[in-house]
């Protein structure tokens, strides 16, 4: 966050207030300085710039040292050009959604609001150490074809918004769990081992089953975390590489209970140990834009985990709360999670097992 001026001060103002102090005339300046009257008058006026000769010289007329003339000019040349990209910037600030920009400020990114456009999006682009707008354009294009553009439809019926989204992946990238994962080396045959442990650990959910899957993934080599989202952001998780070296798992606990987390996280998990090294993957909220080959195998890899072979065959017909807890402790699942599965293959209204899943704490 930075913390500019909105203005510019000439040089030309420290040796008119000389002047004035000093009962100086501009022409009796130019004289002492050897140079014109119009130079000194496009100085006091900040049309003309101090130069270094110049500088020398106000310091022997006015005992203000050289450097310090040549600090003010740096600075006011600064600002005018501060003063001019926060004017142009600040076009760019409708880009930028009210929950995004809400967002920046709850993590201490920015302070700027839309009575300050130029501030905001400029906060905004040294978030995403971009030094222009265009320049944070270009560098989500790429992001923006394939799975991306897979976000034409959300649960809410809003359009998908690639700054937002954008906003989310880079806070990932700032939190602590991205910066360890940096050193990780990844082994895919211990995640594949792991993969028991960790759909033992999920069929009992608890206030500390996302550390515990944080601590298992990391010791074969995956960043996993939870990262709080913007408003409107319809995503329920996502997997990328650093340095399409070591996978992560970033998810945004979007209606935070446990049939959507852990879904998400073995989805996700599908697409680490059997897409190309390096893809980008993103979990919407809604079934239909889960269409491309590579999100049905993520979701295939996900039911085949948690559910085995006979898939929801155990729980056709159930309705009752007894019922569906009885049957997912029989085959090894939260119940939280078979109700998710359920509802997402119309096996049960969605009036009915809501009590069943439970809110994770991360």
């Amino acid at each position: 966050m930075t913390l500019d001026t909105n203005y510019a001060v000439a040089p030309g103002e420290y040796l008119a207030e000389w002047l004035d102090d000093t009962a100086t005339t501009q022409q009796d300046a130019a004289n002492l300085l050897g140079c014109s009257r119009k130079l000194v008058n496009e100085i006091v006026n900040g049309r003309a710039p101090v130069s270094s000769d110049t500088a020398l010289k106000l310091e022997r007329l006015t005992s203000i040292p050289a450097d310090s003339w040549l600090r003010f000019e740096t600075q006011y040349r600064l600002d005018l050009a501060r003063v001019r990209e926060n004017a142009d910037l600040a076009k760019h600030a409708s880009m930028i959604p009210k929950g995004t920009a809400t967002y920046l400020r709850s993590i201490g990114a920015t302070a700027a609001t839309l009575k300050t456009p130029g501030q905001l999006v400029t906060d905004f682009l040294t978030f995403h150490r971009c030094g222009t707008w265009e320049s944070f354009e270009a560098s989500i294009t790429d992001a923006a074809q394939g799975e991306y553009a897979l976000a034409a439809l959300t649960e809410s019926k809003a359009a998908f918004d690639r700054v937002t989204c954008a906003t989310w992946l880079r806070a990932g990238e700032l939190s602590e769990a991205y910066e360890r994962g940096r050193k990780y080396e990844f082994d895919s045959e211990q995640l594949r081992a792991a993969l028991p442990i960790l759909r033992e650990r999920a069929a009992t959910p608890d206030a500390r089953l996302l550390r515990d899957f944080a601590s298992i993934l990391s010791d074969v080599g995956v960043v996993f975390s939870m990262v709080e989202p913007p408003d409107g952001l319809p995503l329920y998780g996502m997997t990328r590489w650093i340095d399409q070296k070591v996978p992560v798992i970033q998810q945004s606990g979007r209606r935070a209970r446990d049939g959507f987390i852990i879904w998400t996280f073995f989805h996700e998990l599908g697409h680490v140990l059997n897409d190309p090294r390096g893809e980008t993957h993103i979990e919407y909220k809604n079934e239909k834009v889960r269409n491309s080959t590579a999100e049905r195998n993520a979701n295939s890899f996900a039911f085949d985990i948690l559910f085995g072979d006979d898939g929801l065959k155990p729980f056709s017909g159930l309705a009752s709360d007894t019922a569906i807890v009885r049957t997912a402790r029989q085959i090894g699942v939260s119940p939280g999670v078979a109700v998710h599965q359920m509802h997402r293959k119309r096996l049960l209204s969605y009036a009915h097992g809501n009590r069943l899943m439970i809110e994770l704490e991360w």
